[in-house]
């Protein structure tokens, strides 16, 4: 049975300040909601989910986490962000009911926190945040969606590699999103291609625009003024996830852009909790 709880109340809220949203352990969290006043999502800055003082996902700031709900057409809400540990846009309930974030004492979790960085500009910054709980499914796997985030610095326009993206042995993609700026203000990201190639073979050969229309027929509502998206589970299936096992021996991203500038990649990883987990 779920039940919804506030949780405890959120110390130091103040600008200039780090604050920790603190989750007992012992619950199967599907969702946190977040409430915020006083302070935008733009300055929820450095925002760290972490267990047993691991990271587990990590975003530049709310903004960020509220584009990647939005591709997913999950719903959003002025004045709240919502950390999504279940994925309802999978279409196979068994499936859906094995992502959250199990921290039922199975699982050896001790500590579970979300930091969160106040900018120093917020003017009288209030939060609270409510937790959507499950007991666990006995039997069923813990995943974890767990979004890391890396840089790609591009000299000039032009046609580079991404081949540094790490491959966590037993872990899986379910998604890329590239972030870029929009230097020549058409409302578009400067992205504008990106190819997924696997041991040399092209799984994601089209354009940033037509990969977004092609999403769209899914139920997506890509976010294409400020980034393009490998989605490899568009079709609501987690087992067309990439799976990172030892077959590969070489990925690599192959995009394509429009002016200089930086990259922002966000990972979505598909793992479970554990000793010796990435």
């Amino acid at each position: 049975m779920k039940s919804l709880d506030q949780l405890p109340t959120i110390a130091n809220v103040a600008a200039g300040n780090t604050v920790t949203i603190n989750l007992p352990v012992g619950n199967v969290y599907e969702k946190i909601f977040l409430y915020y006043e006083g302070v935008t999502a733009g300055q929820l800055r450095d925002i760290e989910i972490k267990l047993n003082d691991r990271i587990v996902s990590e975003y530049p700031d709310g903004n960020r986490l509220l584009s990647m709900d939005k591709h997913y057409n999950r719903a959003t809400e002025d004045g709240c962000i919502v950390f999504n540990f279940t994925r309802d846009e999978l279409h196979n309930l068994s499936q859906r009911r094995f992502f959250g974030l199990d921290t039922s004492p199975t699982q050896g979790i001790s500590v579970a926190a979300i930091n969160i960085d106040i900018d120093a500009g917020a003017v009288n910054p209030k939060l609270k945040a409510f937790a959507e709980k499950s007991m666990a499914v006995a039997g069923a796997p813990n995943y974890l969606t767990k979004v890391r985030r890396f840089f790609k610095n591009v000299d000039a326009a032009g046609t580079f590699d991404i081949d540094n993206i790490p491959k966590p042995a037993g872990a899986s993609i379910a998604a890329i999103h590239l972030y870029m700026h929009d230097d020549n203000s058409d409302g578009v990201c400067d992205l504008s291609k990106a190819m997924l190639l696997v041991n040399n073979v092209n799984w994601h050969d089209l354009d940033a625009k037509t990969a977004a229309s092609i999403q769209s027929f899914y139920g997506r509502t890509p976010e294409t003024h400020e980034s393009t998206v490998i989605d490899m589970v568009m079709d609501g299936d987690i087992q067309q996830s990439l799976p990172l096992d030892a077959t590969i021996n070489d990925m690599r991203l192959r995009c394509t852009a429009e002016s200089a500038g930086q990259i922002e990649v966000m990972v979505e990883y598909v793992d479970t909790w554990g000793v010796g987990r990435f």
